[in-house]
């Protein structure tokens, strides 16, 4: 009797252990996966830039004077045609006052040769007067023409030259910088103010020679205002330079900054982040948390097979690793390009293990 239950019991604790291990087997895990997608390694370099504008206008008088007004400040907002400073009109009002009564005086003396030329040309008309007479009226009445018409373009300089005691402003901006001061005497080339117009805003910055084969115009970049308390915006490269400056054999590049905030101003300091090629061939890159170690220091993930209803079975696969990417790591060889494998959930799963699957982040 006592053998009998004994047999019972060995029995009971078989059936036990052996439905216990069949739910293990059986029991389902969920993973997240991802699809082995060859992609070229990217690697993420920083350099600092200045943010600059090409609509940066260095305006000036276009005739030489002492500055008696300055109205325009550094900041100001100021509109096409405002009056941003004035000259000393006094010489050139003089040279208006005198061009403008020369010019009357000519045109009385042309009234003058005009009368005297048609009672010439009436007299010599009926020969009463000699063909030398009728010459010389012709003559004065041609020369008094000549003299009004020299006189009209020096009186219409004379205007101009007094409309230049005023600096216009050329279009609508800013007051970026103020050069010159009242009581100043200024030439045609001496710089009042620095004008920023509204334009498209860019950062300039250098790269080295082994960098700039990689970069091509229309790639994108983060920039970074590190005074605006890190400020992130966007840019794209316009400009590319074929032709080294500076220290260090460096190419000088442009960023056009897509939607700047008014915030940014011209002259601040911004750190420029461009992605470039490592390789020039594709490489298979997986997450550091799909790489599992073996007790013999090899190493290996889980590839998921007979994909079902995402549900699949995954088994181990020995990889070998090379260099550390922007994703995780290199495998050079153990995958190939279209296998599912899992990047989370790894330890928690078993050889021939059935899981569910939820796709990883795009």
């Amino acid at each position: 009797m006592k053998n009998k239950f004994i047999i019972f019991t060995s029995v009971i604790l078989l059936f036990a252990c052996g439905k216990s291990k069949n739910d293990k087997q059986e029991e389902v895990k969920p993973v997240v996966f991802e699809i082995v997608e060859p992609k070229f390694n990217m690697i993420k370099r920083t350099y600092s830039g200045t943010v600059n504008t090409e609509a940066l206008s260095n305006l000036s008088f276009r005739v030489s004077g002492t500055i008696n007004n300055r109205i325009a400040q550094l900041g100001d907002p100021v509109y096409k045609g405002d009056i941003l400073a004035t000259l000393d009109p006094i010489e050139y009002q003089v040279s208006y006052q005198k061009a403008l009564a020369d010019l009357d005086k000519g045109k009385a003396s042309l009234t003058e040769a005009s009368a005297n030329f048609k009672r010439s040309e009436a007299l010599y008309l009926e020969n009463s007067i000699s063909k030398a007479s009728y010459d010389s009226a012709t003559a004065s009445y041609k020369s008094a023409i000549s003299s009004v018409n020299a006189l009209q373009e020096g009186f219409n300089l004379a205007k101009i030259q007094l409309g230049y005691t005023y600096l216009i402003a050329p279009s609508d901006g800013s007051i970026g910088e103020v050069k010159s001061e009242v009581n100043q005497s200024v030439t045609p080339n001496t710089t009042v103010f620095v004008l920023n117009t509204s334009g498209d805003r860019f950062v300039e910055f250098n790269v080295s020679q082994s960098v700039v084969g990689d970069l091509k115009l229309g790639d994108n970049v983060d920039i970074t205002i590190t005074s605006l308390n890190n400020l992130n915006i966007q840019g794209i490269i316009t400009n590319i330079g074929t032709l080294s400056v500076g220290y260090g054999n460096t190419y000088p590049v442009k960023a056009r900054i897509i939607d700047a905030s008014d915030l940014v101003k011209v002259g601040m300091i911004a750190k420029v982040t461009v992605n470039t090629l490592a390789e020039k061939d594709k490489i298979i890159s997986v997450p550091l948390t799909s790489i599992l170690t073996a007790p013999d220091g090899s190493k290996y993930v889980f590839v998921i097979k007979d994909i079902q209803n995402n549900m699949g079975v995954v088994t181990k696969r020995i990889v070998t690793l090379g260099t550390n990417t922007k994703e995780g790591v290199e495998v050079t060889s153990g995958l190939t390009s279209g296998e599912y494998f899992v990047i989370k959930g790894s330890n928690s799963v078993l050889e021939n293990q059935k899981v569910s699957l939820i796709k990883g982040a795009e």
